[in-house]
Order: C-alpha cells, then structure tokens, then sequence
C-alpha cells in the first residue's frame, strides 16, 4: 500500500510540475514530464510535434500564463499508470485585444509510464470543456479546435 501511495505521489508531481513549467517557461522542466515519443495536445492534433513546440507557442502569443490542476485521480498498475485531472487555464494576450484574457477549463487524459528517471506521460489528450475570450483571436491564433 506505501509503494502505490508513493507512485501515485510521483505520479501528481509531474502533473503539477508541467503546470509549474508551462508557467514559469522551463523547457527542461515541461519535456522532463514526458517520455522522449509522447503524444500530446488536443484530439485532433496530439503529436510529438505539438510537445516539442508548445513553450515557444505560449510565448510567442501570451505575455503571462496560469495553469490551476485540480482533483487529481490515479490508478497504478505496475509500471504503468493513468490520471485524470481538471485544469483552469488562464492566458493573457501579448497584443491588445477587446478581451485580454483568454481562459480554458476541461481535463487532461494522461498515461503514463515508469522510467528509470520517474513517471513520464505517454500520452495526454486535452479535454476542453469550456473557453472564454475573443474567440475570433483564439481561431487566428491556430486554437479553433479550442471552440469546437
């Protein structure tokens, strides 16, 4: 019972610290949550591609962003886990908009897999359940998908 408790420990880490990095920038931090072939993003786009890009993507469009995860629920089998999580996104806009927030709340759909390094994710599919904001800034910034 210690060691499934220690695991699902672990487990919640790396789902606060990609929070954490997303936040703070930390590109070694944001791809230390991963496993070097993870699938990430939403259900109709979720590659490697989209892993390794995010960070710069953020950046580019928001001058600043907060990534609340909540209720997290993990279920270990051996060297392999699942989790699911609620997350509040908010993000602020670089350039001047009507809105200069746009804010994102749904779930992450996480499996994940023991390495000699820790838990990493395999594979997280973002579950968006609501989003508010210039929706017409959202669909110019590549994020429609975000509205469907």
């Amino acid at each position: 019972m210690a060691e499934v408790m220690t695991d699902e420990r672990a487990i919640i880490e790396v789902g606060m610290r990609y929070a954490r990095s997303i936040d703070t920038r930390d590109q070694e931090g944001f791809m230390s949550c991963f496993t070097a072939d993870a699938a990430f993003g939403l259900p109709k786009l979720r590659t490697q591609a989209v892993l390794d890009q995010t960070l710069q993507f953020l950046t580019e469009l928001f001058s600043g962003t907060q990534h609340v995860t909540t209720q997290f629920h993990v279920e270990v089998s051996g060297d392999e886990a699942s989790m699911h999580s609620y997350y509040i996104a908010t993000h602020v806009w670089r350039q001047q908009l009507s809105d200069p927030l746009f804010v994102m709340g749904g779930f992450y759909e996480d499996s994940l897999i023991r390495t000699p390094d820790g838990w990493r994710i395999r594979d997280r599919l973002l579950k968006n359940v609501w989003v508010t904001g210039d929706r017409d800034a959202i669909a110019a910034a590549g994020m429609g998908e975000l509205l469907e």
